[in-house]
Protein backbone atom coordinates (compact mmCIF):
# COMPACT_ATOMS: atom_id res chain seq x y z
CA UNK A 1 0.00 0.00 0.00
CA UNK A 2 2.58 2.19 0.91
CA UNK A 3 4.32 1.92 -2.71
CA UNK A 4 0.92 2.58 -4.55
CA UNK A 5 0.05 5.87 -2.33
CA UNK A 6 4.15 6.91 -3.11
CA UNK A 7 3.60 6.16 -6.69
CA UNK A 8 0.63 8.29 -6.82
CA UNK A 9 2.45 11.15 -4.84
CA UNK A 10 5.29 11.02 -7.20
CA UNK A 11 2.86 11.25 -9.92
CA UNK A 12 0.59 13.91 -9.10
CA UNK A 13 3.52 16.00 -7.59
CA UNK A 14 5.22 15.75 -11.70
CA UNK A 15 1.94 16.32 -13.12
CA UNK A 16 1.53 19.17 -10.94
CA UNK A 17 5.08 20.82 -11.09
CA UNK A 18 4.26 20.81 -15.31
CA UNK A 19 1.08 22.26 -14.84
CA UNK A 20 2.82 25.10 -12.81
CA UNK A 21 5.82 25.44 -15.60
CA UNK A 22 2.97 25.65 -18.33
CA UNK A 23 0.99 28.55 -16.54
CA UNK A 24 4.42 30.55 -15.91
CA UNK A 25 5.36 30.11 -19.04
CA UNK A 26 1.71 31.87 -20.35
CA UNK A 27 1.63 34.62 -17.98
CA UNK A 28 5.27 35.46 -19.81
CA UNK A 29 3.53 35.22 -22.81
CA UNK A 30 0.47 37.13 -22.00
CA UNK A 31 2.80 40.04 -20.18
CA UNK A 32 4.99 40.75 -23.35
CA UNK A 33 1.66 40.44 -25.88
CA UNK A 34 0.35 43.63 -23.65
CA UNK A 35 3.45 45.40 -23.82
CA UNK A 36 2.95 45.77 -27.62
CA UNK A 37 -0.86 46.03 -27.36
CA UNK A 38 -0.07 50.02 -26.64
CA UNK A 39 -0.34 52.92 -23.75
CA UNK A 40 -3.28 51.50 -21.77
CA UNK A 41 -2.95 54.70 -20.00
CA UNK A 42 -4.55 56.71 -22.82
CA UNK A 43 -7.45 54.21 -22.91
CA UNK A 44 -7.98 55.83 -19.38
CA UNK A 45 -7.48 59.57 -20.38
CA UNK A 46 -7.85 60.02 -23.78
CA UNK A 47 -5.31 60.83 -26.34
CA UNK A 48 -6.16 64.52 -25.84
CA UNK A 49 -4.67 63.85 -22.03
CA UNK A 50 -1.97 66.47 -21.14
CA UNK A 51 1.50 65.80 -20.10
CA UNK A 52 1.25 65.55 -16.75
CA UNK A 53 -2.42 64.00 -17.07
CA UNK A 54 0.04 60.97 -18.44
CA UNK A 55 2.91 60.96 -16.35
CA UNK A 56 0.81 60.72 -13.39
CA UNK A 57 -1.63 57.92 -14.02
CA UNK A 58 1.71 56.05 -15.75
CA UNK A 59 3.38 56.39 -12.15
CA UNK A 60 -0.36 55.52 -10.67
CA UNK A 61 -0.44 51.77 -12.73
CA UNK A 62 2.48 51.55 -12.67
CA UNK A 63 4.37 51.26 -16.07
CA UNK A 64 7.44 54.26 -15.50
CA UNK A 65 9.31 50.65 -13.63
CA UNK A 66 11.40 47.94 -15.19
CA UNK A 67 10.01 45.33 -16.89
CA UNK A 68 11.03 42.52 -14.63
CA UNK A 69 9.27 44.20 -12.18
CA UNK A 70 6.21 44.97 -13.40
CA UNK A 71 6.21 40.97 -14.74
CA UNK A 72 6.86 40.01 -10.99
CA UNK A 73 3.72 42.63 -9.90
CA UNK A 74 1.99 41.17 -12.39
CA UNK A 75 2.27 37.77 -11.37
CA UNK A 76 1.80 38.13 -7.97
CA UNK A 77 -1.63 39.89 -8.63
CA UNK A 78 -2.31 36.56 -10.86
CA UNK A 79 -1.40 35.05 -7.75
CA UNK A 80 -3.99 36.53 -5.88
CA UNK A 81 -7.00 36.65 -8.55
CA UNK A 82 -6.38 39.88 -9.13
CA UNK A 83 -6.66 40.01 -13.27
CA UNK A 84 -7.38 43.88 -13.40
CA UNK A 85 -10.38 46.07 -13.94
CA UNK A 86 -11.95 46.54 -17.33
CA UNK A 87 -11.77 49.81 -18.64
CA UNK A 88 -15.41 49.41 -20.43
CA UNK A 89 -17.70 47.71 -17.75
CA UNK A 90 -15.47 49.57 -14.79
CA UNK A 91 -15.99 46.23 -12.87
CA UNK A 92 -12.89 43.76 -12.02
CA UNK A 93 -12.21 41.32 -14.35
CA UNK A 94 -12.92 38.60 -11.60
CA UNK A 95 -16.41 40.02 -11.29
CA UNK A 96 -17.42 39.89 -14.83
CA UNK A 97 -15.81 36.52 -15.22
CA UNK A 98 -17.84 35.17 -12.31
CA UNK A 99 -20.92 36.11 -13.76
CA UNK A 100 -20.28 34.97 -17.05
CA UNK A 101 -18.39 31.69 -16.83
CA UNK A 102 -21.81 29.89 -15.28
CA UNK A 103 -23.28 30.69 -18.86
CA UNK A 104 -20.37 28.88 -21.15
CA UNK A 105 -19.86 26.02 -18.67
CA UNK A 106 -23.39 25.13 -18.94
CA UNK A 107 -23.05 25.51 -22.65
CA UNK A 108 -20.41 23.75 -22.94
CA UNK A 109 -20.91 21.06 -21.05
CA UNK A 110 -24.16 20.38 -22.49
CA UNK A 111 -22.72 20.88 -25.70
CA UNK A 112 -20.16 17.87 -24.72
CA UNK A 113 -22.96 15.73 -23.50
CA UNK A 114 -24.65 15.62 -27.27
CA UNK A 115 -21.09 15.17 -28.89
CA UNK A 116 -20.64 12.35 -26.97
CA UNK A 117 -23.88 10.61 -26.74
CA UNK A 118 -23.65 10.39 -31.06
CA UNK A 119 -19.87 10.04 -31.77
CA UNK A 120 -18.82 7.90 -29.10
CA UNK A 121 -21.52 4.72 -30.05
CA UNK A 122 -21.13 5.77 -34.04
CA UNK A 123 -17.61 5.42 -33.46
CA UNK A 124 -17.84 2.00 -32.13
CA UNK A 125 -20.23 0.75 -34.65
CA UNK A 126 -18.00 2.39 -37.37
CA UNK A 127 -15.21 0.66 -36.35
CA UNK A 128 -16.77 -3.14 -35.53
CA UNK A 129 -18.84 -2.68 -39.59
CA UNK A 130 -15.43 -1.20 -41.27
CA UNK A 131 -16.38 -0.29 -44.83
CA UNK A 132 -20.10 -0.42 -43.97
CA UNK A 133 -22.84 1.83 -44.91
CA UNK A 134 -22.37 2.74 -41.07
CA UNK A 135 -18.90 3.67 -41.60
CA UNK A 136 -19.61 5.34 -44.41
CA UNK A 137 -22.12 7.54 -42.75
CA UNK A 138 -20.07 7.58 -39.89
CA UNK A 139 -16.51 9.42 -41.91
CA UNK A 140 -18.83 11.39 -44.18
CA UNK A 141 -20.32 13.23 -40.60
CA UNK A 142 -16.73 13.64 -39.35
CA UNK A 143 -15.96 15.42 -42.81
CA UNK A 144 -18.84 17.73 -42.62
CA UNK A 145 -18.37 18.68 -38.72
CA UNK A 146 -14.66 19.43 -39.71
CA UNK A 147 -15.11 21.35 -42.63
CA UNK A 148 -18.28 23.71 -41.77
CA UNK A 149 -17.87 26.39 -39.91
CA UNK A 150 -19.73 26.83 -36.13
CA UNK A 151 -21.34 30.33 -36.86
CA UNK A 152 -22.30 29.48 -40.52
CA UNK A 153 -24.12 26.55 -38.80
CA UNK A 154 -25.91 28.39 -35.57
CA UNK A 155 -27.14 31.00 -38.36
CA UNK A 156 -28.53 28.28 -40.59
CA UNK A 157 -30.54 26.62 -37.80
CA UNK A 158 -31.64 29.84 -36.48
CA UNK A 159 -32.94 30.50 -40.18
CA UNK A 160 -34.27 27.35 -40.07
CA UNK A 161 -35.62 26.12 -36.78
CA UNK A 162 -36.38 29.64 -35.31
CA UNK A 163 -37.43 31.96 -37.77
CA UNK A 164 -38.79 29.64 -40.31
CA UNK A 165 -40.49 27.12 -38.73
CA UNK A 166 -40.93 28.56 -35.09
CA UNK A 167 -39.63 25.40 -32.99
CA UNK A 168 -37.21 27.23 -31.22
CA UNK A 169 -37.29 31.29 -29.36
CA UNK A 170 -35.23 34.19 -30.68
CA UNK A 171 -31.54 33.45 -30.08
CA UNK A 172 -31.31 36.27 -27.47
CA UNK A 173 -29.37 34.77 -24.38
CA UNK A 174 -30.22 32.66 -21.74
CA UNK A 175 -33.78 32.88 -20.66
CA UNK A 176 -36.78 33.87 -22.29
CA UNK A 177 -37.89 37.82 -22.06
CA UNK A 178 -40.81 36.97 -19.91
CA UNK A 179 -39.67 34.18 -18.12
CA UNK A 180 -38.54 35.34 -14.17
CA UNK A 181 -35.44 33.92 -13.59
CA UNK A 182 -34.60 31.22 -10.75
CA UNK A 183 -32.52 32.17 -7.45
CA UNK A 184 -29.17 31.76 -8.37
CA UNK A 185 -27.82 28.71 -6.90
CA UNK A 186 -25.09 27.36 -9.54
CA UNK A 187 -25.26 30.14 -12.24
CA UNK A 188 -26.60 27.04 -14.66
CA UNK A 189 -30.32 28.38 -15.18
CA UNK A 190 -31.33 24.52 -16.10
CA UNK A 191 -30.08 23.60 -13.01
CA UNK A 192 -31.36 26.67 -10.43
CA UNK A 193 -34.65 26.03 -12.60
CA UNK A 194 -34.62 22.51 -11.08
CA UNK A 195 -33.51 23.08 -8.06
CA UNK A 196 -36.38 25.91 -7.60
CA UNK A 197 -39.38 24.18 -9.38
CA UNK A 198 -40.10 26.42 -12.04
CA UNK A 199 -40.85 24.20 -14.89
CA UNK A 200 -41.70 27.01 -17.17
CA UNK A 201 -37.78 28.92 -16.76
CA UNK A 202 -36.39 25.59 -17.22
CA UNK A 203 -38.33 24.86 -20.51
CA UNK A 204 -37.32 27.81 -21.65
CA UNK A 205 -33.34 27.80 -20.25
CA UNK A 206 -33.44 23.88 -22.27
CA UNK A 207 -34.69 25.14 -25.16
CA UNK A 208 -32.23 28.12 -25.53
CA UNK A 209 -29.50 25.84 -24.86
CA UNK A 210 -30.29 23.61 -27.53
CA UNK A 211 -29.50 25.43 -30.60
CA UNK A 212 -25.90 26.52 -29.52
CA UNK A 213 -24.82 23.61 -27.71
CA UNK A 214 -26.11 21.14 -31.38
CA UNK A 215 -24.01 23.79 -33.27
CA UNK A 216 -20.76 23.24 -30.90
CA UNK A 217 -21.83 19.38 -31.00
CA UNK A 218 -21.61 18.98 -34.28
CA UNK A 219 -18.85 21.56 -34.99
CA UNK A 220 -16.39 20.42 -32.20
CA UNK A 221 -16.69 17.07 -31.15
CA UNK A 222 -16.28 14.64 -34.51
CA UNK A 223 -12.77 14.06 -33.73
CA UNK A 224 -13.85 11.79 -30.98
CA UNK A 225 -15.85 9.70 -33.56
CA UNK A 226 -12.58 9.49 -35.42
CA UNK A 227 -10.29 8.77 -33.00
CA UNK A 228 -12.92 5.89 -31.41
CA UNK A 229 -13.17 4.29 -34.65
CA UNK A 230 -9.49 4.33 -35.39
CA UNK A 231 -8.06 3.07 -31.86
CA UNK A 232 -10.56 0.59 -31.75
CA UNK A 233 -9.91 -0.76 -35.14
CA UNK A 234 -6.06 -0.24 -34.21
CA UNK A 235 -7.22 -2.53 -30.94
CA UNK A 236 -9.12 -5.10 -32.98
CA UNK A 237 -6.48 -5.67 -35.31
CA UNK A 238 -4.03 -6.52 -32.06
CA UNK A 239 -2.25 -9.81 -31.29
CA UNK A 240 -4.30 -10.30 -28.01
CA UNK A 241 -7.57 -9.79 -29.30
CA UNK A 242 -7.16 -12.37 -32.19
CA UNK A 243 -5.65 -14.87 -29.50
CA UNK A 244 -9.34 -14.02 -27.36
CA UNK A 245 -11.16 -15.10 -30.20
CA UNK A 246 -8.73 -18.27 -31.11
CA UNK A 247 -10.11 -18.99 -27.04
CA UNK A 248 -13.95 -19.31 -27.86
CA UNK A 249 -14.47 -15.56 -26.31
CA UNK A 250 -17.45 -14.22 -26.96
CA UNK A 251 -17.33 -11.52 -29.62
CA UNK A 252 -19.20 -9.27 -27.91
CA UNK A 253 -17.27 -10.01 -24.68
CA UNK A 254 -13.87 -9.64 -26.33
CA UNK A 255 -15.41 -6.36 -28.10
CA UNK A 256 -16.55 -4.37 -25.09
CA UNK A 257 -14.44 -5.75 -22.35
CA UNK A 258 -10.94 -5.69 -23.77
CA UNK A 259 -11.20 -4.11 -26.28
CA UNK A 260 -12.67 -0.55 -25.33
CA UNK A 261 -11.42 -0.57 -22.26
CA UNK A 262 -8.31 -0.29 -24.12
CA UNK A 263 -9.50 2.09 -26.49
CA UNK A 264 -10.58 4.41 -23.58
CA UNK A 265 -6.96 6.01 -22.90
CA UNK A 266 -7.07 8.20 -26.11
CA UNK A 267 -10.87 8.39 -26.51
CA UNK A 268 -10.58 10.00 -23.23
CA UNK A 269 -7.53 12.01 -24.34
CA UNK A 270 -9.67 13.55 -27.14
CA UNK A 271 -12.55 14.25 -25.06
CA UNK A 272 -10.36 16.50 -22.45
CA UNK A 273 -9.23 18.16 -25.40
CA UNK A 274 -12.47 18.82 -27.20
CA UNK A 275 -13.87 19.91 -23.44
CA UNK A 276 -10.84 22.28 -22.79
CA UNK A 277 -11.50 23.66 -26.64
CA UNK A 278 -15.30 24.10 -25.99
CA UNK A 279 -14.65 26.38 -22.80
CA UNK A 280 -12.46 28.46 -24.13
CA UNK A 281 -13.63 28.38 -28.04
CA UNK A 282 -17.33 29.50 -28.11
CA UNK A 283 -16.98 32.84 -28.56
CA UNK A 284 -18.27 32.50 -32.51
CA UNK A 285 -21.22 30.79 -30.92
CA UNK A 286 -22.11 32.88 -28.10
CA UNK A 287 -22.03 35.80 -30.74
CA UNK A 288 -24.29 34.67 -33.17
CA UNK A 289 -26.85 33.03 -30.30
CA UNK A 290 -26.00 36.68 -27.91
CA UNK A 291 -25.32 34.49 -25.27
CA UNK A 292 -23.93 35.87 -22.47
CA UNK A 293 -20.88 33.96 -21.64
CA UNK A 294 -17.08 34.67 -22.13
CA UNK A 295 -16.89 34.61 -25.61
CA UNK A 296 -19.13 37.29 -26.17
CA UNK A 297 -17.44 39.23 -23.57
CA UNK A 298 -14.25 38.58 -25.13
CA UNK A 299 -15.61 40.00 -28.05
CA UNK A 300 -16.76 43.17 -26.81
CA UNK A 301 -13.76 43.66 -24.59
CA UNK A 302 -11.91 44.02 -27.96
CA UNK A 303 -14.50 46.23 -29.71
CA UNK A 304 -14.05 48.54 -27.08
CA UNK A 305 -10.04 47.84 -27.39
CA UNK A 306 -10.20 46.88 -23.42
CA UNK A 307 -7.35 44.59 -23.65
CA UNK A 308 -7.31 43.28 -19.37
CA UNK A 309 -10.57 41.01 -20.02
CA UNK A 310 -9.14 39.69 -23.09
CA UNK A 311 -5.80 38.69 -20.93
CA UNK A 312 -8.28 37.34 -18.42
CA UNK A 313 -10.08 35.45 -20.52
CA UNK A 314 -6.96 34.10 -22.20
CA UNK A 315 -5.44 33.14 -18.84
CA UNK A 316 -8.61 31.37 -17.72
CA UNK A 317 -9.16 29.39 -20.42
CA UNK A 318 -5.25 28.00 -19.87
CA UNK A 319 -5.91 27.18 -16.73
CA UNK A 320 -8.49 24.81 -17.95
CA UNK A 321 -6.56 23.40 -20.19
CA UNK A 322 -4.18 22.40 -18.14
CA UNK A 323 -6.65 21.14 -15.00
CA UNK A 324 -9.03 19.69 -17.84
CA UNK A 325 -5.60 17.83 -19.01
CA UNK A 326 -4.66 17.21 -15.26
CA UNK A 327 -7.46 15.09 -14.33
CA UNK A 328 -7.18 13.29 -17.67
CA UNK A 329 -4.16 12.01 -16.45
CA UNK A 330 -5.46 11.39 -13.35
CA UNK A 331 -7.74 9.13 -15.18
CA UNK A 332 -5.37 7.28 -17.18
CA UNK A 333 -3.08 6.77 -14.95
CA UNK A 334 -6.49 4.85 -13.22
CA UNK A 335 -7.90 3.08 -16.51
CA UNK A 336 -3.88 2.21 -16.79
CA UNK A 337 -1.25 1.84 -14.26
CA UNK A 338 1.04 1.38 -17.29
CA UNK A 339 1.16 5.24 -17.40
CA UNK A 340 2.37 5.56 -14.02
CA UNK A 341 5.91 4.71 -15.20
CA UNK A 342 6.25 7.08 -18.21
Amino acid sequence: MNEVWKEWVIFIGRRLLQTLIVLLGLTAVTFSITQFLGNPVYLLVGVQANKETIRVMTERLGLDRPLWEQYLTYVWNLAQGDLGTSFFTKNTVVFDIQHRLPATFELSTFALIIGLIWTIPLGLLSARYKDSWVDRFAKGLVEAGVAIPSFWLGLLLVYLLFFQLEWFPAPLGRLGATVQAPPDVTGLLTIDSLLAGNWEAFRSALMHLILPAVTLAFTSCPPILQITRNAMIEILRSDYIRAAKTYGIADSKVYYRYALKNALLPVTTMTAMTYGFLLGGTVLVEVVFSWPGLGLYAVDAMNNSDFQPIVGVVLLSALVYVTVYLITDILHHIIDPRVRTQ
